[in-house]
């Protein structure tokens, strides 16, 4: 079965190929596709020698001659396949393809024209007139800040002075030797007069708590203000009472924590009996410290050792 290709060769073909027959003419009455075959039966040709001489299937040749276009390839090929099948028999290839686009119209048929009624003008360039406009106004706008930074010059103020100022000013303007005349300091002006400082409040102090305005003398009894805290165990007869709010940390040998707590003012903690005990505090004279219910003052260091009975 020869393979369909879609080339056509339009040149001479071999003597060996060349089919010499009669001129023919296709019928006019029918359609391109009978035309074409009515040509070949009267020549005596079967589809399958046209279809050896074309190259084109031999079905592709049936639908041609039934007239079935759907059932052939895309346009081209199809107007390809008439061509070559008019060589075949011997006609104008041109003319049957003129025909059958006649009969077969497509729209790939028609070739897409030039516009008529278009005029072609050079373009005008506006650049040299948009850089002009914009020069103009960057000079305008310059100009404007110009203006505006002159004429809103600040006006000096006049500053108040007050009376007991005033007075001594005036006394040594008429000192001998002119208002040049070195003086005593002028007294500052009550509005210069520095007010007393704030004083932030202490995050965690216990407001409702008052603590004595000065650390109490030893030998004051122990009261109690607040809740007492305890280790598990045996206690010793020492106590630590927050005056104010404190951080508390007790240790013992080889950095045991046994109490760490932030004391609010008025709260204590019981020392255990346990032997070298170290108490660590972040304010020292806020922390006072009892022993068998009697006030030894408050600490002096940060950090000190507890004697207990343990």
């Amino acid at each position: 079965m020869p393979l369909d290709t879609g080339a056509f060769v339009e040149g001479p073909r071999p003597e060996a190929e060349q089919i010499k027959r009669p001129r023919i003419s296709l019928d006019t009455t029918v359609g391109i596709g009978a035309a074409l075959g009515a040509a070949r039966r009267s020549l005596g040709l079967s589809l399958d020698a046209i279809s050896e001489t074309t190259r084109v299937r031999v079905r592709h040749l049936e639908a041609l001659e039934a007239g079935q276009i759907d059932q052939l390839p895309s346009r081209p090929f199809t107007v390809g396949y008439v061509r070559a099948y008019a060589k075949a028999l011997g006609l104008d290839a041109d003319a049957v393809a003129s025909r059958f686009r006649t009969e077969h119209p497509s729209p790939d048929d028609f070739e897409l024209r030039t516009p008529v009624g278009v005029r072609h003008e050079p373009k005008r360039s506006y650049n040299g007139l948009i850089v002009a406009v914009v020069g103009l106004a960057a000079v305008a706008v310059i100009g404007w800040n110009v203006v505006q930074h002159v004429t809103a010059a600040p006006t000096p103020k006049s500053v108040a002075v007050a009376p007991s100022h005033a007075a001594a000013l005036a006394q040594a303007n008429t000192a001998v030797g002119g208002p040049f005349n070195v003086q005593a300091p002028l007294p500052a002006p009550p509005e210069a007069t520095a007010p007393a400082p704030y004083i932030t409040p202490v995050a965690g102090t216990d407001t409702n708590a008052i603590a004595p305005a000065a650390a109490p003398a030893s030998g004051a009894s122990f009261t109690q203000q607040g809740h007492i805290y305890a280790s598990i165990g045996a206690a010793s007869p020492l106590i630590i009472q927050a005056r104010k709010s404190i951080s508390l940390e007790v240790r013992g040998p080889g950095g045991v924590v046994y109490f760490a707590r932030e004391l609010a003012a008025g709260e204590a903690y019981r020392v255990p009996a346990l032997p070298n005990l170290t108490a660590e505090v972040s304010n020292p004279a806020s922390a006072e410290f009892f022993d068998h219910g009697v006030s030894k003052g408050v600490f002096t260091a940060p950090q000190m050792p507890l004697k207990t009975d343990g």
